[in-house]
């Protein structure tokens, strides 16, 4: 009795002293690529290219490399030692502007060795077809969509077994995304932009095989030929448009959220839920590559990775691992954080020898340097397999975090591992966050910095009698937020700089018990849905007895707490509200069982139908609900499974890990109002707005605000939602961040003149170019070179041009409300 007081009263002690809000803490010179799991080891390409937007290895071993500016080019390794270090280019025709996105040829492929590109107007195909190595030809599959202000409109590619060839066209204006003029809304849910769009192999159709797309960077299908996407993040401009960057998997006729339902201007849709949602906001998911051998090779990583997402994070500088369960109902995803770089990365691609391939842009967020920016490729290769990696991270207890590893520790290198680790909790806290150098300029994102970190005192620190899972002990964790942890690093020999690894946990799963007269097991499940969790907790050595007692005779206990608020309906970007009143949604959930089962659920006691079956019908609502499930084991496998659906849709869809807590967590909201920057303290909003719409700065004639304005730049309405710095870093240095949407380009005429401007639309026949002076159209055949000048077409200095008065007002104008 004494002993656990002392104990109590050690770690009342140990929290009061942790528990203390803290900057996040970044390392002096941070490598361009820390890897945040063990056994690997990074190397950059020693090749100077423009910046790359896409990669993928050809049957030959060649790299496919599709630059920003529009040229194609081919990378090989000429001297064996892993690393490509000659290019050669392969498509030097100046014809594609801003290609984002391509998928290859098939091998054999009838038309010729090359790639298909989406790019600013169309999609092409480019292909060699004489075999000496060089595209020579250029066969456009699609052009002739609805033009919208931004440039950034044909993007993401994939081929399809059946060389069926797909491609996404972005929203016709993320500004805004229902088309409202004059309070009317023109958004036309049969258009085809804002869709993802199929082209038949014999390129004479397309079709809409869905809408509600905003940007779907980048597009792949699963060996079983499921069709994923990137979608980008656009609550900034639309308070519950795609709140975060997303994971979509792409079924025929779905509407995915961009513009989403709304009772006057949209009232027909039902918004699909992403897969997977990577969080915090403004990460910008681009790239996505399934993690599958190439050309017979390995994988990348533990072949536990088989089959997993690789997504690239361009603004925030990431890479992750989507592991993917596919059930009746749709995917389910569990996804790990797996390096921090210091560029914005934009794609990856597994090498024929098992190696990830990695292009970044040089620059800031949110647009890099643009087309004639230099960036950086590098290649991170698995080399210390026998170094123990982690399969899974939970929380066992309220005061025990548990990782298992897929094989033994050295009982040696966890000397002293209580001391050596480090937990930070927080709303925003998650691995790596000490590598993330670049913040991209929004208010959201500045609050998301500003929001606490606590440290957690590390109590106590052992093993399993295996040494494959480790046990941290804590003082009692209950807030439903994100906990970063960082360990040592248990390989034998490193040369990191930084040689720990970073992992995250939340309070999400449900506490499983299986029990007999004689025995009993107490553990932790990501998921109802036992043939998810049994996926998710492979590598897991105290799962794997878990799995086998299920075919034995007893009873399994599940408890947890069921999240069923805004299950169709996209969430709010702190700080914003919608212009209605939504309706609580209607939820059915559906437990199913091989076996009868008893549930409790809010506090009432179900038992199955004849079909083994509950059905559970629920008015939507903020507070988590409690249950608990009671299945026989033993004589048949219980096949316990889980989906909902809701009244206005009744297509079932299975359930997010998000949506499992513990039976002890508690949630911990957001800030629902952002806190105003003391640096436009005493500003004047109305004299801002007259210097935003005088003569002297005359920033009207190319940027819009509220719907006023010149459109040969960004409109300016959604500076509310950004910070400070960032905006006073776009006035002072317009160049240093190149939003690709307004590229400005130089045309160089056949009679020696030459025109510079925003590029607003292109025919065949003609383009637009556009700048402060107004709109000038140029034939085609008057044209002798067009290229982008790679500056911004703002001028520098005008900041200077004010005085730090009317500076203030400026800004406070552009970064508050309307008064």
């Amino acid at each position: 009795m004494t002993l656990r007081f002392l104990k109590f009263v050690f770690c009342l002690l140990a929290l009061s002293n942790a528990l203390l809000a803290e900057p996040s803490f970044t390392p002096t010179n941070p490598p361009a690529v820390q890897m945040l799991v063990p056994g690997f080891t990074v190397r950059e390409l020693p090749l100077s290219l423009p910046n790359i937007n896409n990669v993928k290895y050809r049957a030959d071993g060649k790299v496919v490399a599709v630059g920003y500016n529009g040229l194609v080019y081919l990378l090989s390794d000429t001297d064996g030692d892993g690393l490509e270090d000659k290019a050669e280019m392969f498509w030097t025709n100046n014809s594609i502007l801003a290609p984002i996105g391509m998928a290859l040829t098939p091998p054999g492929y009838s038309r010729g060795q090359g790639l298909f590109i989406a790019s600013m107007g169309k999609v092409s195909l480019v292909v060699d077809t004489n075999a000496d190595d060089k595209a020579d030809q250029e066969i456009v599959l699609a052009q002739g969509w609805e033009a919208s202000h931004h440039k950034v409109d044909a993007l993401g590619v994939a081929l399809d077994k059946d060389e069926n060839v797909f491609f996404g066209l972005g929203t016709v204006d993320y500004a805004n995304a229902y088309s409202i003029t004059n309070g009317v809304a023109a958004y036309n849910i049969k258009g085809e932009r804002g869709t993802i769009m199929k082209i038949s192999s014999d390129f004479k159709r397309r079709e809409i095989i869905c809408t509600g797309i905003r940007f779907p960077v980048a597009m792949a299908f699963t060996r079983d030929g499921d069709l994923f996407c990137t979608d980008q993040e656009g609550a900034t401009w639309l308070p519950n448009g795609n709140p975060f960057d997303e994971l979509l998997y792409i079924q025929q006729g779905r509407h995915y959220g961009f513009p989403p339902w709304h009772p006057k201007h949209l009232p027909g849709v039902i918004d699909e839920p992403s897969v997977f949602d990577y969080a915090p906001q403004h990460e910008s998911t681009c790239g996505l590559n399934f993690d599958e051998p190439v050309n017979g090779g390995p994988v990348f990583g533990p072949k536990s990775w088989t089959g997993d997402a690789i997504v690239t994070g361009y603004s925030r500088g990431k890479l992750w691992r989507t592991a993917l369960v596919k059930t009746a109902a749709g995917y389910v995803a569990q996804s790990q954080l797996i390096a921090c770089l210091t560029n914005l990365t934009v794609d990856a691609c597994v090498s024929p020898q098992g190696d990830l391939l990695v292009a970044t842009h040089s620059g800031e967020p949110d647009w890099g340097s643009g087309p004639t920016g230099i960036g950086r490729l590098f290649k991170i290769s698995y080399t210390g397999k026998e170094t123990p990696q982690p399969a899974l991270v939970w929380h066992d207890s309220p005061s025990e975090i548990h990782i298992a590893f897929d094989r033994p520790l050295e009982a040696a290198a966890l000397k002293g591992l209580a001391q050596r680790t480090r937990i930070t909790q927080g709303q925003y806290a998650t691995a790596g966050d000490r590598f993330e150098t670049m913040h991209p300029g929004y208010a959201v994102v500045q609050n998301q910095m500003a929001t606490p970190r606590y440290d957690v005192p590390v109590l106590g620190a052992s093993f399993t009698p295996d040494r494959r899972t480790l046990i941290l002990n804590t003082a009692p964790l209950d807030a439903a937020v994100k906990y970063s942890i960082t360990l040592p690093s248990f390989e034998a020999a490193t040369t990191a700089p930084f040689p720990q690894m970073d992992l995250s946990s939340d309070l999400n799963g449900v506490a499983a018990q299986w029990k007999t007269k004689k025995v009993d097991w107490d553990g932790w499940l990501p998921h109802l849905d036992l043939a998810v969790a049994e996926k998710f907790t492979r590598g897991s050595a105290a799962h794997e007895t878990f799995w086998a007692n299920l075919k034995k005779r007893g009873t399994l206990t599940l408890r947890g707490q069921l999240d069923l608020w805004q299950m169709l309906q996209p969430a709010i970007q702190p700080g914003s509200k919608l212009d209605y009143q939504r309706p609580l949604e209607d939820v059915t959930v559906v437990f199913s069982a091989a076996v009868p089962f008893t549930l409790a659920f809010d506090g009432v006691t179900h038992k199955s139908s004849a079909a083994h079956q509950v059905i559970i019908q629920h008015r939507s609502q903020e507070a988590w609900l409690p249950f608990e499930i009671s299945i026989p084991t033993g004589k048949k496998a219980p096949q316990l499974t889980l989906t909902f659906f809701t009244a206005l849709d009744p297509r079932p869809r299975a359930f997010p890990l998000r949506r499992f807590f513990l039976p002890w967590a508690k949630a911990k909201s957001e800030p629902s109002v952002l806190p105003p920057d003391p640096q436009l303290a005493g500003g004047n909003w109305q004299h801002g707005k007259q210097i935003f719409f005088g003569d002297k700065v005359a920033c009207y004639k190319c940027h819009t605000v509220g719907g006023q304005g010149g459109q040969v730049g960004p409109d300016l309405s959604n500076l509310i939602h950004r910070d400070y710095a960032s905006v006073f870093k776009d006035i002072s240095q317009p160049s240093a961040a190149l939003n690709p949407d307004y590229l400005a380009y130089r045309a160089d005429l056949q009679d020696g003149d030459e025109l510079v401007g925003v590029l607003q639309t292109e025919t065949r026949d003609d383009i637009t170019l556009a700048n402060a002076g107004g709109r000038t159209i140029v034939a085609r055949n008057k044209i002798k070179t067009i290229k982008p000048t790679g500056l911004s077409l703002m001028p520098e200095g005008l900041d200077k041009a004010l005085s730090a008065g009317d500076l203030k007002d400026l800004m406070t104008f552009l970064l508050t409300p309307g008064s």
